[in-house]
């Protein structure tokens, strides 16, 4: 089974990226099987994770690739440039909180600033989606209404079965498919259920909403792992994905879709062809 991962935070953790205690480790990912495992660096020293990452990429069956959860340490255009020499695959432009380039789900409400615009235009010519985990509402429709790229929700649940204020209501759900993006499911408890306890069924309920919404072809898997210490009965790991999957109550197809297919479609390198193509300017 092709796994894609959206989502981890094992760079931020300090732990050996061989062998851990906690979620994501290489030994588990080739236990795993084939896939692609997206490691995000979080908060001060993204740059050192980011470096970290790039030592042992090359080292596992399942591709290792860098990402950025928030751009709070980004003061100006000339900021970017040390990122976009890592090449992430995503960056997330908040976590949580609001910045220099948007308003955060925990913020006061706003949205995409007139740096933020700047900036997306710089990170989409290179290649980088941009991910609204953790975004606000404003910073989300601001954005969809801005990019030209396609965008990502790389981890996050449904506002319909739990109103955290991380996920998407049904009307986020519809416009990301709409934008051709993927939202990859969360496996963090309090965006499950509003509590501490979850169950893999409740991870299947999520999943099961948001094909219903989006449609088979824009949902995935972005589990958050080591980025909380709390996870769903049945899931202590990522070499439990594989039976996440099995579970759900799709056709073979559609499992496939959802385990990996959908992000692997939509990754920078898939839509160099789009992009040379693309003749809509920004607004």
């Amino acid at each position: 089974m092709f796994v894609f991962d959206a989502h981890c935070d094992t760079l931020s953790t300090g732990r050996s990226l061989w062998q851990n205690s906690g979620h994501v480790d290489i030994a588990r990912l080739r236990a795993r099987g084939p896939g692609m495992q997206v490691m995000a660096a979080y908060g001060s020293d993204q740059l050192l994770q980011l470096d970290r990452l790039g030592a042992v990429s090359g080292s596992a069956n399942c591709a290792l690739l860098p990402a950025v959860e928030g751009g709070d340490t980004v003061e100006n255009l000339d900021g970017l440039a040390p990122f976009l020499s890592r090449k992430p695959v995503f960056f997330g432009l908040t976590w949580n909180h609001d910045n220099r380039l948007a308003g955060g789900c925990k913020g006061v409400g706003g949205g995409l600033t007139s740096f933020g615009r700047d900036a997306i235009r710089t990170l989409e010519n290179e290649g980088i989606l941009i991910d609204l985990s953790h975004a606000s509402e404003q910073t989300f429709w601001d954005v969809m209404e801005y990019t030209r790229a396609t965008p990502v929700v790389s981890h996050a649940c449904c506002a319909a079965l739990c109103s955290h204020r991380g996920n998407l209501n049904d009307a986020q759900l519809k416009e990301l498919a709409e934008a051709g993006g993927v939202l990859g499911i969360t496996f963090y408890p309090p965006f499950l259920t509003g509590r501490d306890e979850a169950s893999l069924a409740d991870v299947v309920r999520h999943i099961e909403h948001a094909v219903s919404i989006m449609g088979p072809e824009h949902v995935g898997i972005g589990s958050d792992f080591d980025g909380c210490e709390l996870l769903p009965e049945g899931i202590a790991g990522t070499q439990d994905i594989p039976s996440l999957i099995n579970a759900l109550p799709f056709d073979e197809h559609t499992r496939g879709l959802i385990a990996g297919g959908n992000f692997l479609r939509i990754l920078p390198s898939r839509q160099e062809e789009r992009r040379a193509n693309e003749v809509r300017p920004y607004a």
